[in-house]
């Protein structure tokens, strides 16, 4: 950990060549004005796009950006630790590449984390507009995981997810898939850390295509069973 840097904010990219560099422009210049001493490590998690080339560039023209590289994408949260790793703020996290999250409610859920000295915090969707079958399906996902794991975390996939880094070493997450959101949560609340969430805008995805699909939330149902026993042993 580096006390210099109060924030190292993780973004997975991937084949995400049309909002890459929105989201970086829009993280630096919200974080500067801000005056928060940060880094912003960008995820090649295996695009084969030219989204590669696009962080390459921003990490030349600005020092605050970091590129980390995945040869192979191996699934979301894999691609999220591998920036996790090598993060070195007091607080660090992630949010999204695909410009449904902004800058400016990243740093409203980061500033809440920091001055409630939260080990745990993150954005909860507002004015979400899914299919039928989605919302649907992320209720009972939601039904499910409540009753497995009592939480005051309500919309588990949103994001930004912000902790400490001392949180972080403390909880270990390992989840390679889209299951590292919850994980995150299940052990923060097993663990009784301090966590809250906070109101962020959701907006609709410009460019690109969504990488959730229903094979995802069978695979989201069935951790959510495994890590049950897995606490139960």
């Amino acid at each position: 950990m580096n006390p210099d840097i109060e924030f190292s904010l993780v973004i997975p990219f991937y084949n995400e060549e049309k909002n890459a560099e929105f989201v970086c422009n829009d993280i630096l210049h919200t974080f500067r004005n801000k005056q928060l001493t940060f880094e912003l490590i960008a995820v090649n998690n295996g695009s084969q796009d030219n989204t590669p080339e696009i962080l390459a560039r921003q990490s030349q023209n600005n020092k605050e950006i970091k590129v980390v590289k995945v040869d192979v994408n191996q699934g979301y949260g894999h691609g999220v630790l591998q920036g996790l790793k090598t993060a070195k703020g007091v607080f660090i996290g992630y949010s999204v590449g695909d410009r449904q999250i902004s800058a400016d409610d990243v740093y409203e859920v980061f500033n809440e984390a920091r001055m409630n000295d939260l080990e745990y915090c993150q954005g909860k969707r507002t004015n979400r507009k899914d299919t039928l079958l989605r919302t649907l399906n992320t209720r009972f996902f939601h039904f499910i995981f409540h009753i497995l794991f009592p939480s005051p975390i309500t919309d588990n996939g949103s994001n930004p997810k912000i902790f400490k880094k001392t949180w972080y070493e403390r909880i270990q997450p390992e989840s390679k898939d889209w299951f590292l959101d919850s994980e995150i949560i299940i052990k923060t609340s097993v663990l009784k850390g301090k966590m809250k969430e906070v109101p962020v805008t959701f907006l609709k995805r410009k460019e690109g295509k969504s990488k959730i699909n229903i094979l995802a939330s069978f695979e989201m149902l069935k951790n959510l069973f495994k890590w049950r026993l897995r606490k139960i042993r």
